[in-house]
Protein backbone atom coordinates (compact mmCIF):
# COMPACT_ATOMS: atom_id res chain seq x y z
CA UNK A 1 0.00 0.00 0.00
CA UNK A 2 2.70 2.63 0.71
CA UNK A 3 4.55 1.58 -2.66
CA UNK A 4 1.43 2.31 -4.28
CA UNK A 5 0.75 5.64 -2.10
CA UNK A 6 3.88 6.78 -2.76
CA UNK A 7 3.80 5.75 -6.99
CA UNK A 8 0.48 8.35 -6.74
CA UNK A 9 2.30 10.86 -5.21
CA UNK A 10 5.07 10.26 -7.49
CA UNK A 11 2.56 10.39 -10.11
CA UNK A 12 0.83 13.45 -9.29
CA UNK A 13 4.55 15.56 -8.54
CA UNK A 14 5.13 14.98 -12.22
CA UNK A 15 1.83 16.04 -13.04
CA UNK A 16 2.07 19.09 -11.24
CA UNK A 17 5.95 20.11 -12.70
CA UNK A 18 4.01 18.54 -16.51
CA UNK A 19 1.02 20.82 -16.30
CA UNK A 20 3.16 24.22 -14.56
CA UNK A 21 6.16 23.88 -17.72
CA UNK A 22 3.16 23.43 -20.03
CA UNK A 23 1.34 27.14 -18.90
CA UNK A 24 4.67 28.82 -18.54
CA UNK A 25 5.36 27.68 -22.10
CA UNK A 26 1.69 29.38 -23.22
CA UNK A 27 2.03 32.20 -21.21
CA UNK A 28 5.97 33.06 -22.21
CA UNK A 29 5.05 32.70 -25.38
CA UNK A 30 1.65 34.60 -25.95
CA UNK A 31 2.20 38.08 -27.81
CA UNK A 32 2.39 41.06 -26.38
CA UNK A 33 2.22 44.89 -27.94
CA UNK A 34 6.19 45.22 -28.46
CA UNK A 35 8.30 44.53 -30.54
CA UNK A 36 12.28 43.35 -29.71
CA UNK A 37 15.51 44.70 -31.43
CA UNK A 38 18.95 42.79 -31.15
CA UNK A 39 22.22 43.01 -31.84
CA UNK A 40 22.86 42.60 -35.43
CA UNK A 41 25.26 41.95 -38.17
CA UNK A 42 27.49 43.74 -40.30
CA UNK A 43 27.48 42.54 -43.88
CA UNK A 44 30.65 43.31 -46.67
CA UNK A 45 28.53 44.96 -50.14
CA UNK A 46 31.78 44.05 -51.49
CA UNK A 47 30.36 40.31 -51.88
CA UNK A 48 27.07 41.06 -51.68
CA UNK A 49 26.49 43.39 -54.78
CA UNK A 50 27.64 42.29 -58.28
CA UNK A 51 28.13 44.99 -61.09
CA UNK A 52 28.50 43.59 -64.29
CA UNK A 53 32.54 43.87 -65.42
CA UNK A 54 33.33 46.17 -62.56
CA UNK A 55 35.43 45.91 -59.38
CA UNK A 56 35.01 47.50 -56.35
CA UNK A 57 37.59 50.22 -55.55
CA UNK A 58 39.23 49.32 -52.55
CA UNK A 59 38.28 49.36 -48.77
CA UNK A 60 35.03 48.13 -47.39
CA UNK A 61 31.45 49.06 -46.93
CA UNK A 62 28.89 47.86 -44.78
CA UNK A 63 25.67 47.21 -44.48
CA UNK A 64 24.21 47.32 -40.67
CA UNK A 65 21.41 45.12 -39.85
CA UNK A 66 19.23 44.15 -36.61
CA UNK A 67 17.85 40.79 -35.29
CA UNK A 68 13.67 41.67 -35.14
CA UNK A 69 12.50 39.63 -32.45
CA UNK A 70 8.51 39.23 -31.77
CA UNK A 71 6.97 40.53 -28.64
CA UNK A 72 6.98 37.45 -26.51
CA UNK A 73 7.12 37.61 -22.40
CA UNK A 74 10.11 35.65 -22.29
CA UNK A 75 12.13 37.64 -24.63
CA UNK A 76 10.64 40.69 -23.41
CA UNK A 77 12.18 39.42 -20.02
CA UNK A 78 15.84 38.47 -21.56
CA UNK A 79 15.60 41.84 -23.45
CA UNK A 80 15.24 44.00 -20.10
CA UNK A 81 17.89 42.17 -18.30
CA UNK A 82 20.70 41.56 -21.36
CA UNK A 83 22.59 44.27 -22.78
CA UNK A 84 22.49 44.97 -26.63
CA UNK A 85 18.70 44.78 -26.57
CA UNK A 86 15.77 47.10 -27.14
CA UNK A 87 12.45 47.03 -26.44
CA UNK A 88 9.84 48.79 -28.95
CA UNK A 89 6.09 49.56 -28.89
CA UNK A 90 4.50 47.44 -31.83
CA UNK A 91 2.18 50.53 -32.63
CA UNK A 92 5.51 52.77 -33.07
CA UNK A 93 6.64 50.33 -35.89
CA UNK A 94 3.44 49.14 -37.47
CA UNK A 95 -0.75 49.95 -37.78
CA UNK A 96 -2.77 47.76 -35.31
CA UNK A 97 -4.20 45.60 -37.63
CA UNK A 98 -0.99 44.32 -39.03
CA UNK A 99 0.10 40.74 -38.20
CA UNK A 100 3.43 39.54 -37.90
CA UNK A 101 3.06 37.42 -40.99
CA UNK A 102 2.40 40.41 -43.04
CA UNK A 103 4.81 42.46 -41.41
CA UNK A 104 7.51 39.81 -42.75
CA UNK A 105 6.22 40.24 -46.24
CA UNK A 106 6.45 44.15 -45.86
CA UNK A 107 9.82 43.81 -44.89
CA UNK A 108 10.55 41.55 -48.19
CA UNK A 109 8.99 44.35 -50.15
CA UNK A 110 10.56 47.08 -48.56
CA UNK A 111 14.10 45.31 -49.01
CA UNK A 112 13.30 44.79 -52.71
CA UNK A 113 12.23 48.65 -52.88
CA UNK A 114 15.44 49.49 -51.30
CA UNK A 115 17.68 47.49 -53.36
CA UNK A 116 15.73 49.64 -56.97
CA UNK A 117 15.96 52.88 -55.21
CA UNK A 118 19.69 52.49 -54.99
CA UNK A 119 20.23 51.37 -58.32
CA UNK A 120 18.31 54.52 -59.67
CA UNK A 121 20.21 57.01 -57.31
CA UNK A 122 23.48 55.26 -58.24
CA UNK A 123 23.42 55.36 -61.67
CA UNK A 124 21.39 58.70 -62.03
CA UNK A 125 24.82 59.76 -59.95
CA UNK A 126 27.02 57.77 -62.41
CA UNK A 127 25.54 60.09 -65.19
CA UNK A 128 23.29 57.22 -66.55
CA UNK A 129 20.17 58.02 -68.46
CA UNK A 130 17.54 56.58 -65.66
CA UNK A 131 13.89 57.23 -65.72
CA UNK A 132 11.46 56.08 -62.96
CA UNK A 133 8.37 56.89 -61.23
CA UNK A 134 6.71 56.91 -57.65
CA UNK A 135 3.80 55.17 -56.41
CA UNK A 136 1.84 55.09 -53.67
CA UNK A 137 0.67 51.54 -52.06
CA UNK A 138 -1.73 51.67 -49.59
CA UNK A 139 -1.63 49.15 -46.66
CA UNK A 140 -4.68 50.55 -44.71
CA UNK A 141 -7.11 53.37 -43.61
CA UNK A 142 -7.51 55.08 -40.55
CA UNK A 143 -11.34 54.33 -38.91
CA UNK A 144 -14.08 57.53 -39.73
CA UNK A 145 -11.61 59.12 -41.83
CA UNK A 146 -11.92 60.06 -45.52
CA UNK A 147 -9.04 57.71 -47.01
CA UNK A 148 -11.67 54.74 -45.15
CA UNK A 149 -14.20 55.94 -48.18
CA UNK A 150 -11.74 56.77 -50.92
CA UNK A 151 -9.04 53.02 -50.65
CA UNK A 152 -9.17 49.53 -50.16
CA UNK A 153 -5.69 47.85 -48.92
CA UNK A 154 -3.87 47.09 -52.00
CA UNK A 155 -4.62 50.08 -54.25
CA UNK A 156 -1.89 51.61 -55.69
CA UNK A 157 -2.01 56.00 -56.04
CA UNK A 158 -0.30 56.89 -59.10
CA UNK A 159 -1.52 60.14 -59.77
CA UNK A 160 -2.89 63.25 -57.93
CA UNK A 161 -4.96 65.77 -60.01
CA UNK A 162 -3.39 64.19 -62.82
CA UNK A 163 0.55 64.60 -62.19
CA UNK A 164 2.71 61.74 -61.44
CA UNK A 165 5.04 61.30 -58.17
CA UNK A 166 8.63 61.90 -58.55
CA UNK A 167 9.56 61.76 -54.77
CA UNK A 168 8.75 59.69 -51.53
CA UNK A 169 6.97 62.64 -49.82
CA UNK A 170 4.99 64.35 -52.84
CA UNK A 171 1.63 63.03 -51.50
CA UNK A 172 2.18 64.21 -47.98
CA UNK A 173 3.71 67.79 -49.07
CA UNK A 174 1.22 68.67 -51.72
CA UNK A 175 -1.74 67.95 -49.22
CA UNK A 176 -0.13 70.14 -46.50
CA UNK A 177 -0.11 72.66 -48.96
CA UNK A 178 -3.41 73.00 -48.90
CA UNK A 179 -6.02 73.64 -46.30
CA UNK A 180 -7.70 70.22 -44.46
CA UNK A 181 -11.20 69.65 -46.99
CA UNK A 182 -9.54 70.43 -49.68
CA UNK A 183 -10.51 67.51 -52.38
CA UNK A 184 -7.68 65.99 -54.65
CA UNK A 185 -9.01 63.98 -57.72
CA UNK A 186 -6.38 60.67 -57.17
CA UNK A 187 -5.83 57.68 -59.93
CA UNK A 188 -5.31 54.64 -58.54
CA UNK A 189 -4.16 51.14 -59.92
CA UNK A 190 -6.40 48.40 -58.60
CA UNK A 191 -6.88 45.18 -59.29
CA UNK A 192 -5.06 46.17 -62.28
CA UNK A 193 -7.47 48.52 -63.50
CA UNK A 194 -6.95 52.40 -63.32
CA UNK A 195 -9.84 54.10 -61.30
CA UNK A 196 -10.05 57.92 -60.58
CA UNK A 197 -11.40 58.84 -57.23
CA UNK A 198 -12.04 62.04 -55.54
CA UNK A 199 -10.80 62.35 -51.83
CA UNK A 200 -11.06 64.49 -48.95
CA UNK A 201 -8.41 65.66 -46.52
CA UNK A 202 -9.32 66.33 -43.19
CA UNK A 203 -7.37 67.90 -40.03
CA UNK A 204 -4.92 65.01 -37.93
CA UNK A 205 -2.76 66.64 -35.22
CA UNK A 206 -3.49 69.88 -36.88
CA UNK A 207 -1.88 68.79 -40.59
CA UNK A 208 -4.30 68.09 -43.77
CA UNK A 209 -4.35 63.87 -44.46
CA UNK A 210 -6.44 61.74 -45.84
CA UNK A 211 -5.97 58.95 -42.81
CA UNK A 212 -4.42 56.68 -45.19
CA UNK A 213 -1.76 53.96 -43.90
CA UNK A 214 0.75 53.90 -47.72
CA UNK A 215 4.11 52.78 -48.50
CA UNK A 216 5.84 54.52 -51.36
CA UNK A 217 6.99 52.26 -53.94
CA UNK A 218 9.74 52.76 -56.81
CA UNK A 219 8.64 52.09 -60.33
CA UNK A 220 11.68 51.57 -62.86
CA UNK A 221 10.79 52.83 -66.39
CA UNK A 222 14.53 52.64 -67.14
CA UNK A 223 17.81 51.32 -65.76
CA UNK A 224 20.81 50.69 -67.71
CA UNK A 225 22.32 48.67 -65.57
CA UNK A 226 21.59 45.18 -64.17
CA UNK A 227 23.04 45.06 -60.93
CA UNK A 228 22.65 41.36 -58.62
CA UNK A 229 22.52 41.52 -54.84
CA UNK A 230 23.70 38.31 -53.26
CA UNK A 231 22.58 39.17 -49.47
CA UNK A 232 22.32 36.64 -46.28
CA UNK A 233 18.78 37.16 -44.80
CA UNK A 234 18.52 40.47 -44.07
CA UNK A 235 15.24 42.30 -44.55
CA UNK A 236 14.00 46.07 -44.39
CA UNK A 237 14.23 49.21 -46.15
CA UNK A 238 17.33 50.52 -44.17
CA UNK A 239 20.50 49.09 -46.40
CA UNK A 240 19.74 51.49 -49.07
CA UNK A 241 22.22 54.43 -48.68
CA UNK A 242 25.14 52.02 -48.49
CA UNK A 243 23.45 49.67 -51.42
CA UNK A 244 23.97 52.91 -53.47
CA UNK A 245 27.03 54.06 -52.36
CA UNK A 246 28.90 50.81 -53.11
CA UNK A 247 26.90 50.33 -56.61
CA UNK A 248 27.86 53.89 -57.36
CA UNK A 249 31.68 53.71 -56.52
CA UNK A 250 31.65 50.11 -58.41
CA UNK A 251 30.43 51.60 -61.76
CA UNK A 252 32.78 55.19 -61.53
CA UNK A 253 35.80 53.34 -59.90
CA UNK A 254 35.74 56.36 -57.30
CA UNK A 255 37.53 55.63 -54.06
CA UNK A 256 34.78 57.07 -51.91
CA UNK A 257 36.43 55.33 -48.86
CA UNK A 258 40.22 56.03 -49.06
CA UNK A 259 40.67 52.73 -48.44
CA UNK A 260 38.58 52.60 -45.40
CA UNK A 261 36.00 50.19 -43.64
CA UNK A 262 33.09 52.53 -43.44
CA UNK A 263 29.72 50.74 -42.22
CA UNK A 264 26.56 53.03 -42.20
CA UNK A 265 22.55 52.99 -42.49
CA UNK A 266 19.28 55.01 -44.07
CA UNK A 267 16.17 54.61 -45.92
CA UNK A 268 16.84 55.83 -49.68
CA UNK A 269 14.04 57.46 -51.72
CA UNK A 270 14.06 57.15 -55.40
CA UNK A 271 15.52 61.34 -55.25
CA UNK A 272 18.24 60.54 -53.19
CA UNK A 273 16.88 61.88 -49.85
CA UNK A 274 17.94 59.51 -46.71
CA UNK A 275 14.97 58.85 -43.57
CA UNK A 276 15.46 57.86 -40.32
CA UNK A 277 15.52 53.97 -39.30
CA UNK A 278 15.10 52.08 -36.53
CA UNK A 279 17.51 49.92 -34.06
CA UNK A 280 20.10 52.93 -34.49
CA UNK A 281 22.24 51.92 -31.65
CA UNK A 282 22.46 48.08 -32.26
CA UNK A 283 23.87 48.98 -36.14
CA UNK A 284 25.98 50.97 -34.57
CA UNK A 285 27.27 48.29 -31.99
CA UNK A 286 27.81 45.77 -35.26
CA UNK A 287 29.39 48.17 -37.02
CA UNK A 288 32.17 48.78 -34.45
CA UNK A 289 32.38 44.92 -33.88
CA UNK A 290 33.17 44.55 -37.99
CA UNK A 291 35.86 47.22 -37.92
CA UNK A 292 34.66 49.83 -39.23
CA UNK A 293 35.94 53.59 -38.51
CA UNK A 294 33.33 55.46 -39.59
CA UNK A 295 29.49 55.10 -39.38
CA UNK A 296 27.08 57.11 -41.93
CA UNK A 297 23.58 57.52 -40.18
CA UNK A 298 20.27 59.23 -41.23
CA UNK A 299 19.94 62.77 -39.16
CA UNK A 300 17.12 62.21 -37.56
CA UNK A 301 18.59 59.19 -36.30
CA UNK A 302 22.49 61.12 -34.69
CA UNK A 303 20.62 61.65 -31.69
CA UNK A 304 20.58 57.75 -30.91
CA UNK A 305 23.95 56.88 -31.31
CA UNK A 306 25.54 61.25 -30.90
CA UNK A 307 28.81 60.29 -28.61
CA UNK A 308 29.27 56.80 -29.36
CA UNK A 309 32.93 55.44 -28.69
CA UNK A 310 35.43 54.00 -31.03
CA UNK A 311 33.67 55.15 -34.82
CA UNK A 312 33.77 58.46 -36.20
CA UNK A 313 29.98 59.10 -36.53
CA UNK A 314 28.27 61.30 -40.07
CA UNK A 315 24.79 62.27 -40.11
CA UNK A 316 23.88 63.03 -43.59
CA UNK A 317 20.38 63.74 -45.27
CA UNK A 318 21.20 62.43 -49.03
CA UNK A 319 23.24 60.66 -50.66
CA UNK A 320 25.05 63.60 -52.01
CA UNK A 321 25.50 64.74 -48.53
CA UNK A 322 27.30 61.28 -47.64
CA UNK A 323 29.73 61.61 -50.76
CA UNK A 324 30.46 64.98 -49.88
CA UNK A 325 30.67 63.87 -46.48
CA UNK A 326 33.12 60.86 -47.13
CA UNK A 327 35.11 63.42 -49.19
CA UNK A 328 35.91 65.54 -46.66
CA UNK A 329 36.97 62.12 -44.53
CA UNK A 330 39.86 61.97 -47.35
CA UNK A 331 41.42 64.92 -47.32
CA UNK A 332 44.53 65.11 -45.02
CA UNK A 333 44.30 67.63 -41.83
CA UNK A 334 46.78 70.29 -41.78
CA UNK A 335 49.11 70.23 -39.48
CA UNK A 336 50.31 73.61 -37.38
CA UNK A 337 54.18 74.30 -37.66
Amino acid sequence: MRDLAARRRSYLRAGLWAFIAVIVVIVGWLPIPYFIYGPGAAVSLNEAIAVPGKTPPPGVLYLTDIRLYPGRPIVYAIAYVLPGFEIVKRSDLVPPNVTDRQLNVQLADAMTESQLNAQVVAERAAGLPVRATIVYVVQGTKAKTPAARCFRAGDEIVAMDGRAFGTNDDLLRTTALHKAGTRFNLTLMRAGKDVAVTCQTFSLSGKARFGVYIQPQTRAIKLPVNVVFHLPDVNGSSAGLMFSLQIYRTLTGADITGGKNIAGTGVLAADGGVSAISGTREKIQAAIRAGATVFLVPVDNYKDVAGTRGISIIPVRSFAEALHALALQRVPKSKTV
